[in-house]
């Protein structure tokens, strides 16, 4: 959480034109591309990646055991004799750190096969006896284990997040990722995100490359079909990305004493899976269209549990409306002791929101809270429902539309950032859309511009950022204002149908540049514009003079690095971080 930023006329119905030939031609057109998209949904379902997953996880030890069998297709044009895996709760570590996930067996039909892993093992690539022709496919099956790094309770709280945020504005030191941002154990819980081998896309399965540790995400997966079953102490409530299809009691058979549960998930054309292991926690619900939202919150925090709720559920009303239905049964938020630097974590139908932020500022308990923290009470509290909203917004992009989120950040960022703007302005007016817009993006720009930081391109890869601050002025705040400008050259009803094609047309698939741009080029009167658009935003270093350029009397030469972020903080404090209130909606 960046708390400084962070039915008109057909137009074939003319006089003279003959209608019943039009008819003829419609139908036949209609029919036509009925049977072609159903081959092609049913090529697709054919071709999806499928996994079983089962896993045997300690609680008390924060490690486990699983089995993976996984079938692979191969789509492209090109023999395979080598089949690629990302282990991404190894991204981050150092090289003196042991890997949090290893894999000890590959097996094709009960033959063992040769592997070998890369740096820091994070790329793992498997040798097949025989080439893998176009159109064939195969199962393989992976033995793995893991550990889950710890989280100390110092390390989450409100006080940690703050102090980090500073950290992270003032210092002029590359940034590394840490390695726990969606893998860890804490007190009293547990998040797995993408705790199990995962097929790399076909564009990185002729690559050598490992992942790369930057300051953005370095999730890239397939859609692919999962079921999951965890075996578990019975000790706590598991969460996972799919619905829930069977929960079992029984007793370990090395431990009578020991009572254990058995949960099994599913779920289908999902980007990957996560599941989060909670103690003492309760729940609120609603349905929204076809999807039941769930809210999940420590006992005690009930008023943002239910306001969490709240949020999400309007703004799944708002991006079906405006982007197309989300297709999953269930989205899910989840309170968890994040680390600090990390406001929240988004999986697929799972997203985390960090504990610290579970702050009812209305209460005697906050009281206690550092003054540095409680006179920010009101950035937080904006910070926190917008954090919220662009958590939902990237289950849209990133998730049912995916992109290589290392080399092109902005397809999912700043689209999500754009999409919380538009949150608000669906929720409560256009002039709080308007203020968030200011606060949020052009606010975040400046202020990363007024503690030094320089103008960049936005289409630039995730490693080439030196820090979160950059990052997030850079890529979620400035190539998010470029769909603002395109809104207003497009107007609202292109724009939107522009947006409503692009999620249509690319649902469950990966996306490049070409895509997005193509959307709006065919939305648009005169394309000349919509490019011209891309370039200036994306490519070109133009943050100024298009923005706003920063107020520099709060960074005079005199000043430290750190009185110029209190004269930040203070000055976005006045003039844009304001509470919402729930019942103001219009």
């Amino acid at each position: 959480m960046r708390i400084v930023m962070s039915n008109p006329k057909h137009p074939l119905y003319q006089p003279g034109f003959h209608a019943g030939l039009m008819m003829v031609c419609l139908l036949a057109t209609t029919l036509q591309s009925h049977a072609d998209n159903l081959r092609k949904n049913q090529n697709e379902a054919t071709l999806t990646p499928s996994y079983s997953i089962n896993l045997d996880l300690d609680y008390r030890e924060a490690k486990f055991t699983g089995t993976e069998k996984v079938k692979i297709h191969n789509t492209s044009r090109d023999e395979i004799d080598q089949i690629n895996f990302h282990l991404y709760p190894n991204a981050g570590l150092l090289d003196e750190d042991p890997p949090c996930l290893s894999v000890q067996r590959i097996t094709l039909d009960g033959r063992e096969l040769r592997f070998t892993s890369r740096p820091r093992q994070t790329l793992l690539k498997a040798e097949l006896p025989f080439k893998l022709q176009p159109g064939q496919s195969l199962e393989l099956k992976l033995d793995f284990s893991g550990r889950l790094p710890r989280i100390q309770r110092e390390e989450a709280s409100l006080l940690a997040h703050f102090l980090q945020e500073v950290n992270d504005a003032v210092s002029e030191e590359r940034t590394l990722r840490d390695s726990r941002d969606i893998f860890f154990a804490a007190e009293e819980a547990m998040l797995l995100g993408y705790f199990y081998p995962v097929l790399a896309v076909r564009s990185s399965q002729l690559s050598e490359q490992s992942l790369v540790g930057g300051v953005g995400g370095v999730i890239f997966s397939d859609a692919a079909d999962y079921e999951v079953s965890v075996t578990t102490d019975a000790v706590a409530t598991i969460i996972g990305s799919g619905a829930k299809t069977e929960v079992k009691d029984f007793h370990a058979a090395t431990d009578p004493s020991r009572p254990r549960k058995l949960h099994v998930f599913k779920g289908e054309k999902l980007r990957g899976f996560g599941l989060a292991i909670v103690e003492r926690v309760k729940s609120v619900e609603r349905q929204v269209r076809k999807t039941r939202v769930v809210s999940y919150f420590r006992e005690g925090d009930d008023r943002l549990g239910n306001r969490a709720l709240d949020i999400v559920a309007d703004a799944v009303e708002a991006y079906s409306q405006a982007f197309g239905e989300y297709p999953y049964p269930q989205l899910q938020i989840v309170e968890l002791p994040l680390p600090a630097g990390n406001s929240g974590a988004d999986l697929p139908s799972l997203i985390a929101m960090a504990q610290a932020y579970y702050i009812d500022f209305d209460t005697t308990k906050a009281a206690r809270l550092p003054s540095v923290l409680s006179e920010q009470a009101d950035i937080i509290k904006t910070s926190f429902e917008f954090s919220i909203a662009n958590g939902v917004a990237r289950q849209w992009w990133g998730g049912i539309v995916g992109s290589d989120s290392e080399r092109t950040p902005y397809l999912n960022e700043g689209l999500a950032s754009y999409s919380a703007v538009y949150y608000h302005e669906a929720t409560y007016g256009k002039n709080t859309g308007e203020m968030m817009l200011k606060q949020q993006l052009q606010g975040t720009y400046q202020a990363y511009r007024m503690l030094g930081g320089v103008d960049m391109e936005a289409d630039k890869p995730a490693k080439d950022f030196r820090n979160p601050l950059q990052f997030t002025a850079i890529v979620q705040a400035k190539s998010a204002l470029m769909f603002s400008e395109l809104r207003k050259e497009l107007g609202d009803q292109k724009f939107f149908e522009a947006l409503k094609a692009y999620f249509a047309a690319n649902r469950f698939r990966i996306v490049t540049v070409d895509q997005l741009r193509g959307a709006f080029l065919n939305a648009a009167d005169d394309p000349r514009d919509v490019r011209l658009l891309f370039q200036r935003w994306l490519r070109e270093k133009r943050g100024d003079e298009d923005i706003g350029a920063p107020d520099l009397t709060l960074m005079a030469p005199s000043v430290s690095k750190i009185r110029a972020l209190g004269r930040v903080f203070v000055k976005i404090g006045k003039t844009a971080a304001k509470p919402f209130n729930p019942e103001a909606k219009p």
